[in-house]
């Protein structure tokens, strides 16, 4: 696997370093930090004042960027492959969207700094642009990870099964997996109550079918050396999914972050970005 390592020295991202602990031995592994340096806004000190007030601050940015290379990559666990350091200047999400292309990355691992909803509309969020635009998978850590061995899989389509397995066909993990591969079958309480309508044998059909869905899924994880069970439940997606995270307690939530089922097309944008917001679980978005 390549993986493309983005810190900035805060908590968040010394944590997004110990994670490698779980993840397997890298193909190549970047390490990366991103020096974006502010305007300076006093134009009345002159414009030479200035320009040697900002030469300093990017020298000084530079300086710390360049320890927070140095302490990441001493954080990370014994042989954890061919290991690179790279310092960019510029915007910090589309630096790391750039680097991520260029290296054809597999995963790139960051740190959530846990921007609220009102704070991430005022100011952006690295991760969440990151998670949003990246071409390739996404591990969010928002929490210390020491091992990786309880997942929770959601799938709403086939698309997403697939994604899943193909991701994991990469062996990304440490250490075989207890994965549990959860449907939600999106029932809803509106107003007019749809769901009460619904025939018994009809949504006895629609839980068989979610059934065996996440059953297939479940085989092809097993033939590649993990164990996992499948589990149906009836609700709102991104509420199902939090609340399930609440009961397993997994060390990670792996997902497809959209899709492109008739489902999938109504929650599109709501149920990962809810999931992000309501849950302090690290979560791990797959892209085919």
């Amino acid at each position: 696997m390549k993986y493309l390592l983005a810190v900035d020295g805060s908590d968040q991202s010394l944590d997004a370093t110990r994670a490698f602990e779980a993840l397997s031995p890298a193909e190549s592994l970047k390490v990366l930090h991103v020096v974006s340096v502010p305007g300076i806004p006093y134009p009345a000190m002159g414009a030479n004042v200035a320009k040697d007030l900002a030469t300093t601050v990017e020298l000084a940015m530079k300086e710390e960027g360049e320890r927070a290379l140095d302490q990441a990559v001493s954080l990370l666990p014994l042989h954890p492959g061919s290991v690179s350091k790279q310092l960019e200047m510029g915007s910090p999400a589309e630096s790391i969207l750039k680097v991520a292309q260029e290296e054809k990355v597999d995963l790139v691992v960051m740190g959530a700094r846990g921007l609220g909803r009102i704070q991430e509309q005022i100011f952006g969020s690295v991760s969440h642009r990151v998670m949003t635009h990246v071409p390739c998978s996404t591990l969010l850590v928002k929490q210390p990870i020491r091992s990786i061995k309880n997942l929770l899989v959601p799938i709403d389509s086939q698309e997403d099964a697939d994604a899943v397995l193909s991701f994991f066909k990469k062996k990304p993990f440490r250490e075989p997996c207890t994965i549990t591969v959860l449907h939600v079958i999106p029932m809803v309480q509106p107003v007019w109550p749809v769901g009460a309508m619904i025939p018994p044998a009809f949504r006895k059909e629609m839980f068989s079918y979610a059934e065996k869905f996440t059953q297939v899924l479940c085989l092809e994880l097993e033939r590649l050396g993990h164990q996992a069970k499948g589990v149906a439940i009836e609700g709102a997606p991104s509420f199902t999914i939090v609340e399930e995270v609440k009961k397993i307690k997994p060390d990670l939530l792996v997902m497809r972050p959209q899709s492109h089922s008739a489902v999938g097309r109504f929650f599109l944008g709501s149920v990962s970005h809810s999931i992000v917001h309501n849950t302090d679980c690290s979560l791990l978005l797959v892209r085919e």
